[in-house]
């Protein structure tokens, strides 16, 4: 796990070593074992490697702050986190045998072991121990073919002195995450924002329309733009190319998608049976590492289902760690479900208002970009926790509602698709099973499954009519109108097959990339690779494949199949236990930092109406019952505008 930059001009480059060595030292956290840098030219005939004052001993290269600027127009960075092959072998960036090819690499191949011996076979020979020798072996027999071939997690740019190209690429989740700037000389690429912000040209202005559809919507898009108008994410399972000699760009283009087309035929015991397949040898395959394993442990059924599997597979060797947000409130404490998986080191962690205000900007720092709400920070302090216990790699559950149905918020989407069928009384016996902690939402289910039959065309206006306006009083609308931002509804799942069309837009861009982006910007904050098992191709293909009723089951059991297939691993307790998410206290936390909340800085922000976003505020922190989501985004915008110096002209 690690940060990678890259800088791809035609001229000499526009900065100097130093300066590129200062925009690599802001990716340090997540690479603080080694460091590394390539540099080159677009004509090829100069390529050399470099060092940094954090380059490991036994790598013998000169220092990047002495480079000449002048004799290269193009650089790759690198910080290295070290937890397959530690040697100094695995220094990064790392060329192949013949040197044609370099690579700069974030990311695990879990299944490396096994495209190694293919790569033998087929005459590869290999001198390291790393995954990333693999896979610059793989790109050398399969170019962007070998995409479809890999299971991990990855963002890389590999560069090719034959072709004359530099090949960037993400995993099929988007799991590592890998963010571009174009300007007119050129494409800069890192692994972070930060980074890019510090090289020449990559200014702070910010984009209206992501503001407008965050702060009215939430994140729920992972399209390209970011909230920095220079600054653009480089979409999951895409790949782009760049031509060295003209720097034109090909791409993105996807490689990998869920294909609802295919359709499984197994009864549910058997897909049972071959779910619980597909993850053991995926939680196995995730335990690959030349360092300890760690997992999150939150007390649900996906945490405790990865815990107690890699338990099992790690039988005879030091127990897990686990490591556990614990809250105050009773309603929503899990410490009971987290007592209840035995066996591991447990660490739990208690934070309170007053840590978040002491922790805020360090959050803020770590994520970049805006974040849904507080439980953010709970997963801060959680990988906070793993660090100061050693721990370098940790398991976690993202990906699993997504691919197995798991939010109740889906209940529309099986209800709208047995509306589009005719199946009445079924759509009934969803709506009225809905579990104990949904019932108060039954209107809203089935306001929502019936707006999905309706034309696209109306639905704006009809929800409008239902209380939801494009834009309420705390925003300045006339400031989003004069930069033609034009308001947009979510997609939806519709038709027969809402259920599986809606899960497919959680997983391509309504809630897991953001989930992930968090994740990724939390634990890399504290050196730690974070591994989700759930977001392997073949586990979620089979999950889309199967029946809508396997996933939200008639009688409105959310995770219908994936309970069965781990009935016999997981707790009863915890297996029945109605879902209550990552949830924290956060009314309680923000009523605890009043005077924080309200001092916040909106009105530097010209497309709030300040007056109108502090009633809001107060009457949020004044009265009980459903929290509204826009409020802790509001607090958030203005705090992280700030802090990133947003420039909103």
């Amino acid at each position: 796990m690690c940060g990678i930059l890259g800088i791809l001009t035609k001229h000499s480059l526009p900065m100097s070593g130093r300066d590129l060595q200062g925009a690599v030292h802001a990716l340090r956290h997540r690479g603080p074992d080694d460091e590394g840098y390539l540099l080159f030219d677009a004509q090829g005939s100069r390529v050399r490697a470099f060092a940094g004052p954090d380059t490991m001993r036994g790598v013998d290269l000169p220092p990047v702050a002495g480079a000449d600027p002048s004799l290269y127009s193009c650089a790759f960075g690198h910080r290295r986190l070290s937890i397959i092959d530690l040697s100094a072998a695995g220094h990064q960036p790392m060329a192949s045998a013949d040197g044609r090819c370099w690579v700069t690499y974030n990311g695990e191949i879990y299944n490396y072991l096994e495209l190694r011996r293919e790569l033998e076979a087929r005459g590869a020979t290999f001198r390291t121990a790393s995954d990333t020798e693999v896979l610059l072996e793989a790109y050398r027999h399969w170019v962007t073919g070998m995409l479809t071939r890999l299971t991990g997690m990855f963002a890389f740019a590999i560069l090719d002195l034959e072709t004359r190209r530099v090949l960037l690429a993400r995993d099929q989740f988007g799991i590592k995450p890998l963010y571009l700037s174009r300007r007119p000389e050129g494409l800069a690429f890192a692994s972070e924002i930060k980074a890019l912000l510090r090289l020449p040209g990559v200014g702070r202005r910010g984009n209206a329309e992501r503001a407008y559809q965050y702060l009215r919507y939430g994140e729920r898009d992972a399209a390209p733009p970011t909230l920095f108008q220079d600054v653009e994410r480089l979409p999951a399972a895409h790949f782009l190319q760049v031509d060295l000699d003209t720097l034109r760009t090909e791409g993105p283009t996807r490689y990998w998608a869920i294909d609802l087309e295919q359709r499984s035929d197994a009864t549910f015991t058997e897909a049972a049976a071959e779910v619980r397949r597909l993850f053991d040898a995926s939680v196995r395959l995730h335990l690959r590492s030349d360092v300890p394993v760690g997992s999150c442990l939150s007390g649900g059924l996906d945490s405790t289902a990865i815990v107690l599997e890699a338990s099992r597979a790690l039988a005879g060797q030091a127990p897990m760690h686990t490591f556990s947000f614990i809250a105050d409130d009773p309603r929503i404490a899990e410490e009971r479900y987290v007592d209840l998986v035995g066996g591991t080191v447990v660490h739990k962690v208690r934070p309170r208002a007053a840590d978040i205000a002491a922790d805020i900007d360090q959050l803020i720092d770590a994520q970049e970009l805006p974040f849904e709400s507080l439980s953010i920070y709970a997963q801060f302090r959680v990988f906070r926790l793993a660090s100061e216990a050693g721990i370098k790699v940790m398991l976690d559950g993202q990906g699993s509602d997504e691919i197995f149905g798991g939010y109740y918020t889906l209940l529309g989407a099986r209800i709208s698709g047995l509306l589009a069928g005719l199946h009445l009384a079924t759509a009934r016996r969803v709506l009225a099973s809905a579990p104990a902690n949904a019932r108060a939402y039954r209107a809203r289910m089935l306001a929502t499954a019936a707006g999905r039959l309706l034309p696209a065309s109306i639905q704006g206006a009809v929800a409008r009519s239902f209380g939801e306006p494009e834009f309420p009083d705390w925003l300045a609308a006339g400031w989003f109108r004069e930069r033609r931002v034009q308001p947009r509804l979510r997609d939806h799942g519709r038709g027969r097959d809402a259920l599986r069309q809606e899960l497919k837009l959680c997983v391509e861009h309504l809630t897991l990339p953001a989930l992930l982006r968090y994740e990724d910007g939390n634990s890399m904050h504290f050196s730690i690779e974070s591994r989700v098992p759930f977001c392997t191709p073949d586990l979620a293909q089979f999950a889309l494949s199967l029946p809508p009723h396997y996933l939200v089951a008639d009688d409105g059991d959310t995770k219908s199949v994936f309970r069965a297939a781990v009935a016999d691993l997981v707790p009863e307790a915890i297996l029945r236990r109605e879902k209550v998410g990552f949830a924290v206290p956060e009314r309680a936390w923000l009523r605890g930092l009043r005077e924080w909340v309200e001092g916040a800085p909106y009105a530097a922000l010209p497309f709030l109406e300040p007056d109108a976003v502090r009633r809001e505020i107060t009457a949020a922190l004044a009265f009980d019952g459903r929290w509204p989501p826009h409020v802790w985004r509001l607090v958030n915008m203005a705090f992280w505008s700030r802090a990133f110096a947003v420039e909103w002209g």
